[in-house]
This record gives C-alpha cells, structure tokens and sequence, in this order.
C-alpha cells in the first residue's frame, strides 16, 4: 500500500503548486521528474494543463498529443485538445477528436459544447 502513495507525489505536488497558482514552479518541477515519468499520461496532462493556463496552445497540444499516444481514448485530453484546436479554427481536428470521445461516451456535455461553439466559427 506504501508504495502507491510513493508513486503518487509527484502528482500531488504539481497539483498542488497549480491550487497555489505556483504555474512556473510547477514547470519547473514537472520538467525535472518529466524523463523518470516518460511513459506517464498523469504527468504529461499536468505539465499540458500548466501550459493550457498559462495560455500556450502549442506547448499544450504537444503534452496532450503525448498523453493520446500511450492513451488513445483518454477522454480529458481530447476535450482539451479540442478546446485547443477550436480556438485555432482547426475544424477537422476538432471532429476528429469530438468522434473519439463520443464512441466512449457518447452524451459527454464538453463534447456538446465544443461542436456547439464549431458552429459559430
């Protein structure tokens, strides 16, 4: 049981150093466990979330393209890749991931507000 606790601090910390507003330090952290935690998606969306607020879009579609390469559904990083993609008017890319969430789940509200918003561009 210890040893799930262990693995999850790193987590916790860039979490944390977030709900602080700490956006730099937690970079700086997260860049500095990054190759320990490489085939990592938790990690990867963290550091792409940081980005995401700090308002870099390229930085973000990288971290969350790393995340869909060892999780190809994962359905966070799809609605923030979309997000992403809808702000840079990249329709296809933004159906593209839309269709991947939608075979999971099928009635996700962020998906309905993302092809709702494609509309209006």
């Amino acid at each position: 049981m210890t040893g799930f606790f262990k693995k999850d601090r790193p987590r916790r910390k860039l979490r944390k150093l977030i709900k602080e507003k700490k956006l730099d330090e937690a970079l700086e952290f997260g860049h500095s466990i990054e190759k320990k935690y490489e085939n990592d998606p938790d990690i990867d969306f963290i550091i792409g979330t940081i980005y995401f607020l700090k308002g870099d879009s390229k930085k973000t579609l990288s971290y969350m393209d790393k995340v869909l390469d060892i999780a190809e559904y994962d359905i966070d990083a799809l609605a923030l890749k979309a997000t992403i993609l809808l702000h840079l008017k990249n329709k296809e890319e933004v159906m593209l991931c839309c269709d991947k969430i939608r075979i999971i789940d099928p009635e996700n509200q962020a998906v309905k507000e993302i092809l709702h918003k494609l509309k209006e561009i």
